[in-house]
């Protein structure tokens, strides 16, 4: 049954008041769960749509990202493989899902460069996101772009789009621009206007007012904004575009997650302060396939969202948020068709924390009764609200509902009461099961004994050809982001300063570099995230006894590998960003800067393109991509793997070519346990056993991994001085992303999202298959292709790629038998029913009497279990628990 508001099957209209966005003359409660197009396969979409409006969501909110659309100046791609924008608007249209169009075209969204194209930074004269003619007219041709392909699905169309959003989060850095900034912030809302959209405009975190826009929040809370923002913009209705369940990771982090009952707290408060419209960013994270990551940010977009980045529900969130999403769109009635009632004091609560909002009349309304106290030795107040007496547990919000024909009040849910079936997920997390070891006597999915791999030569082995700098030039203007990598070489003589000081120093570099000298690896290097930094080598090895030991004067021929992890997402003059060896270079502790440097553009093998490798079908050794076509490949020992690394010719980087058998993931398939509710299997590629590096499989580029570890427990990851933050995270009070932790000391990513719908297997008619004719057509093509799907690895450092595995990722689902929660609020008649309340308060003065009174050990260790029970007791009725998920 759906509840509230969903795409009308005909054409409408859209508008908005005070109240809400307005759908065919009637304010609407809007509830958006952000999932973007190119962090899921078109595969995936319709299941993923499915699962959203089965948690209560009735509005998908994407960004678009312009460097998946313009790669090439002019040439516009809406139709490739998860660039498919209309297919994804079409989606949501055939699941009766409205949709948020959030254009940009900057987007931030981590995505590399914010989504700005590699060729917008060579305009001349252009200024990023200021009142820069050059930029204004590309960014003006993009924008009618893109309502021009979102013609068909505007609501004169009976299509989807009911919003659209020009900018994003403006409000800041307008200041740092000036006037211009001023200037350009009006120039989006009239450019917007003109385009004459049948649908409102939105600019997300807009603190001045602009023309044909409504302001719209981003936070992790924002109801405290409400207050001002209607009496800045008393016409405009109370939008909240990005409510942020998490927080995103980057390589070496801990995992951020944010407890259920806190978003729902947030998301209760929201609208009983008088908001109309909820996303959540992110509903379904995704993704970062291929280079899309901004700067060290991991291939996983999983944002704690409510559904994984494989698809899977995370159960306690979705069903926890699908209670409260459910409980405010079958009100919406009485929620949307009222002004924002006033704060009413409570009577048994604390004037500073318990209040309650009530919409609508006496015997018509939705009430939000609101303890806002986090402290958990404060006692959870006793309130008495229309003929019942309700406990309200810390930092909650308990929704009351009474209609017309109804005797007596409803509780509806507490936000921090969790269901049985939330509680049975948090004991059953997710996890990755290996399919590797398949059933009896048949072949392992991953032919591990056919491994076929080459190494990569040093620039110096190659042709000498190329333009020759008198310093090292700023990376990105070589590559063009087509590539992570750029190889700096140079051949200067060895200083006497080398007697003493045996490093060399990159200063002003960035983001990562590995360094040879004669073809000797001398270690790979980075620090800071998201700045320039300081890199040191120690290369004392070049000078130690032996044949190979080098002398002042002698000629070192040093090669500089630098990398990119991503262009960054957010910064201030973006069109001016640089990465590489910007800075002075030091041997010895000379400056050898200045000179004469050759430059290499990539990894011997890589892709032109920077995002595929063309996959011809058949044995890794017969598909070879044409980029590595000249390549010589062997079958994969160990022995020569060290062998090429002792040589002087040979890079550490490695490419190999593993089979995957899809026949045998299938017999995989018919073996594994169900108790994920019969979902289709959901692959991951688990990467434990090598180091750093890029995937691909079948062409498709899946992303950048790297094994590197989170901090152990006892860090400070987040400049949090709580040193147990992995193993304890309280519900209430306010939420950071270094408040809630998980995985110290682990992999920040260690399994990696390999999606059906890029193998070669025969079609399961499953949420990663699609049901539209063209989906029906890939599903006919792929059970002709061949079984065999290659997997190229592009190995930076080392490891052991016949321990590569396949991993299945589960998600339990709860058990229907799991009887109903009603809501632990203490709630009855006018009068003290608690039987077991009142046994509580005795429980608990027994123990502190006892603590008091006992001289004794025996009584001593009484009154402390006692003064344990009435603890777990106190934590449990007031929903204060601590936990750690795990994968």
């Amino acid at each position: 049954m759906d509840h509230g508001a969903y795409l009308p099957d005909r054409p409408y209209t859209v508008g908005y008041s005070s109240r809400g966005l307005v759908i065919d003359g009637t304010p609407q409660v809007l509830v958006a769960g952000a999932i973007h197009y190119p962090r899921s396969t078109p595969g995936m979409w319709d299941s993923l749509m499915k699962k959203a409006k089965a948690g209560g969501i009735n509005t998908i909110d994407t960004y678009v990202f312009w460097n998946m659309h313009e790669r090439t100046k002019g040439v516009y791609d809406f139709a490739t493989d998860r660039a498919n924008l209309p297919q994804f608007l079409e989606t949501a249209r055939r699941n009766g899902l409205f949709v948020m169009l959030r254009i940009g075209p900057f987007v931030c969204a981590e995505w590399n460069y914010g989504g700005f194209p590699q060729w917008l930074r060579h305009e001349d004269g252009i200024v990023f996101r200021t009142y820069s003619a050059p930029f204004m007219e590309h960014m003006r041709r993009f924008v009618a772009k893109v309502v021009a392909v979102a013609a068909p699905f505007m609501p004169e169309r009976g299509g989807p789009v009911v919003a659209l959003q020009i900018e994003n989060e403006y409000g800041n850095i307008q200041p740092a621009y000036g006037r211009d900034g001023d200037r350009y912030a009006t120039w989006c809302g009239e450019t917007a206007h003109a385009l004459n959209a049948s649908v409102p405009w939105i600019m997300c975190r807009q603190y001045s007012h602009v023309p044909h826009v409504i302001p719209t929040q981003n936070d992790f809370y924002s109801d405290q904004y409400l207050e001002r923002y209607r009496e800045r913009f008393p016409e405009y209705p109370a939008m909240w575009t990005e409510l942020w369940p998490a927080w995103f990771q980057r390589w070496g982090d801990a995992v951020p997650f944010r407890p259920a009952e806190d978003t729902a707290y947030a998301v209760a408060r929201w609208f009983a302060f008088g908001g109309s419209y909820v996303a959540y960013y992110m509903y379904h994270g995704g993704t970062n396939f291929g280079r899309t990551a901004s700067p060290f940010v991991t291939t996983s977009y999983d944002y704690d969202g409510f559904l994984d980045q494989y698809g899977l529900e995370n159960w306690p969130k979705y069903l926890h948020l699908a209670q409260l999403h459910r409980a405010l769109l079958d009100s919406a009635d009485v929620l949307v068709a009222n002004a924002v009632p006033d704060s009413v004091a409570l009577s048994g609560g604390d004037a500073k924390h318990v209040l309650a909002k009530q919409y609508g009349s006496s015997d018509d309304y939705l009430a939000f009764l609101i303890n806002a106290d986090s402290d958990p030795d404060h006692r959870t107040p006793s309130v008495r609200f229309d003929g019942l007496r309700l406990k309200l547990p810390r930092w909650s919000v308990t929704l009351v509902r009474r209609r017309p024909a109804d005797t007596r009040p409803v509780v509806l849910l507490n936000t921090a009461t969790l269901s049985a079936a939330a509680r049975y997920a948090l004991e059953h997390p997710p996890r990755f099961e290996h399919i590797s070891a398949p059933p009896p006597d048949a072949p392992d999915p991953v032919r591990a004994d056919s491994i076929r791999w080459r190494a990569v030569r040093l620039p110096a082995a190659l042709d000498a050809d190329g333009a020759v700098y008198p310093r090292p030039p700023e990376q990105l203007s070589i590559t063009d982001d087509t590539t992570d990598f750029l190889w700096y070489r140079t051949t200067v003589r060895v200083p006497a300063s080398c007697a003493t000081n045996q490093t060399l120093v990159l200063r002003d570099a960035g983001d990562i570099a590995s360094l040879y000298v004669d073809g000797r690896f001398f270690g790979m290097r980075y620090d800071k995230q998201e700045e320039l930094s300081t890199l040191s080598f120690d290369i004392s090895a070049l000078f130690a006894a032996g044949k190979t030991k080098k002398k002042h004067g002698e000629e070192a021929e040093i090669a500089v590998l630098s990398q990119t992890m991503g262009i960054a997402h957010n910064e201030f003059h973006m069109e001016a960003y640089a990465r590489g060896l910007l800075g002075s270079v030091l041997l010895c502790g000379h400056d050898i800067t200045m000179g004469t440097w050759r430059v290499s553009k990539g990894i011997e093998g890589e892709p032109e393109a920077g995002d595929e490798l063309r996959h011809g079908g058949g044995s890794a050794a017969d598909s070879t991509p044409p980029s590595l076509a000249r390549s010589f490949w062997q079958p994969y020992s160990a022995a020569a793997a060290a062998a090429a690394d002792s040589g002087t010719e040979f890079s550490r980087i490695r490419w190999y070519a593993i089979d995957i058998d899809a026949d045998a993931l299938v017999a995989a398939e018919q073996h594994a346990a169900t108790e994920d509710g019969g979902e289709p299997v959901r692959y991951a590629i688990d990467m434990a056993a090598m180091t750093k590096g890029q995937l691909w499989i079948n062409g498709h580029h899946l992303g950048r991994y790297w094994l590197r570890r989170a901090p152990a427990a006892s860090d400070d990851t987040f400049g949090s001085s709580n040193g147990n933050i992995c193993r304890q995270c309280d519900y209430a009070g306010r939420y950071s992303p270094g408040k809630c932790l998980r995985g110290c000391g682990e992999y920040t990513q260690r399994f990696y999202h390999l999606p059906r719908s890029y193998l070669n297997m025969p079609p399961s008619g499953d949420g990663d298959a699609g049901d539209s004719k063209k989906g029906r057509e890939e599903k006919e093509r792929s059970s002709k292709l061949s079984t065999t799907n290659t997997l190229y690895v592009l190995e930076e450092i080392g490891g052991n790629p016949r321990l590569i595995s396949i991993a299945r990722r589960v998600s339990v689902r709860p058990p229907a038998s799991l009887p109903p929660s009603p809501p632990d609020n203490g709630g009855d008649d006018d009068e003290d029913s608690g039987s077991g309340h009142r046994w509580l308060a005795l429980l608990r003065l027994l123990s502190r009497l006892l603590l008091v009174l006992s001289s004794f050990a025996v009584l001593a260790a009484l009154g402390g279990v006692l003064a344990l029970l009435w603890k777990r007791w106190r934590d449990s009725s007031s929903a204060h628990r601590g936990y750690e998920r795990i994968e």
